[in-house]
């Protein structure tokens, strides 16, 4: 069992990306607004408003999906679909992906 996180730097790559776990069976996801630290610094602690420009490429917001996986061919399937939504970006830094071992879980629904 693996908890996959999926960090997407381009807001409009968010509904393929659901889609695409739609697709290869990952039904429970949780979907996060969120913010990059460049964005943070540059934007919200005024003592670090003249770094800014150092920033400028910081998006406004991104989102952060996450999902706990219990299958294997499904994790395989669902990073491999999230590499080839982020390759179709011409400019790079379209988000990370990454997973992580969940040793305990606890659900009100069966897996």
């Amino acid at each position: 069992m693996e908890l996959l996180v999926c960090v997407i730097n381009k807001p409009e790559l968010l509904e393929d990306v659901l889609a695409g776990f739609i697709e290869v069976g990952v039904g429970d996801c949780t979907v996060i607004d969120s913010k990059g630290m460049g964005t943070i610094i540059a934007n919200e602690i005024p003592i670090f408003s003249g770094f800014k420009n150092l920033f400028s490429g910081a998006r406004e917001s991104n989102y952060t999906v996450f999902s706990v996986i219990q299958d294997a061919k499904t994790l395989e399937d669902a990073i491999k679909i999230v590499k080839e939504i982020f390759s179709r970006m011409e400019e790079p830094d379209a988000g990370v992906i990454f997973t992580l071992p969940v040793t305990s879980f606890f659900d009100t629904k069966p897996l």
